[in-house]
C-alpha cells in the first residue's frame, strides 16, 4: 500500500492543528470560568474567617454593586447562608459553611490543576505538529531536502 502524499500529510496536519486549537480554546474558557470560582471562593473564605471574629452588633459596610456601601451592623453568625447551585440557598451552621466553602475551594483547586495541564498538552501537541507541518511545506516547495 502506498504511503501518504506530502500534500495529503500536510492537510492531515493542518486539520488536526485546527482541532487542537478548538480543544484550546473550551480548556482557556474552563480555565477562566473556574479562575473565576476560585477567587469568588476565596473571598468568601477570607470573609467567614474575618466574620467569626466579629462580636455581634460590630459596625461595617456591606457593598452593594456600582462601589456603593450601606451601614449595617453584625448579627449572630451562628448560621450562614450558602449557595449551592442553581440559584439554590440553604442556611447552614456557621463550621459547617466554613468546611463547604473549603471543601468547594479545594475542588476547585483541583479541577483547574487538571485543566491546565490539559492544556499544557495540547498546546505542546500544537507546537509539535506546526513544527512538522513547517518541515512539510518546506519541503513540498522544495526548500529543505526530503528529511525523515
Amino acid at each position: 500500500m502506498a504511503s501518504p502524499s506530502k500534500e495529503d500529510q500536510l492537510r492531515r496536519i493542518l486539520y488536526e492543528l485546527q482541532m487542537m486549537e478548538g480543544t484550546a480554546q473550551v480548556l482557556q474558557q474552563r480555565l477562566q470560568i473556574l479562575t473565576s470560582a476560585q477567587q469568588e471562593l476565596r473571598v468568601s473564605q477570607q470573609s467567614l474567617n474575618d466574620m467569626k471574629e466579629l462580636k455581634p452588633e460590630t459596625p461595617m459596610l456591606v457593598p452593594i454593586g456600582g462601589a456603593a456601601f450601606i451601614h449595617a451592623k453584625t448579627g449572630p453568625i451562628e448560621k450562614v447562608i450558602v449557595g449551592i447551585g442553581a440559584d439554590v440557598s440553604v442556611e447552614m451552621e456557621f463550621p459547617k459553611a466554613l468546611e463547604d466553602v473549603n471543601k468547594r475551594l479545594e475542588e476547585v483547586e483541583k479541577t483547574l490543576t487538571s485543566v491546565e495541564e490539559q492544556l499544557g498538552q495540547v498546546l505542546a501537541q500544537m507546537q509539535s505538529h506546526q513544527e512538522v507541518g513547517n518541515r512539510l511545506s518546506a519541503e513540498l516547495q522544495g526548500g529543505a531536502p526530503n528529511v525523515r
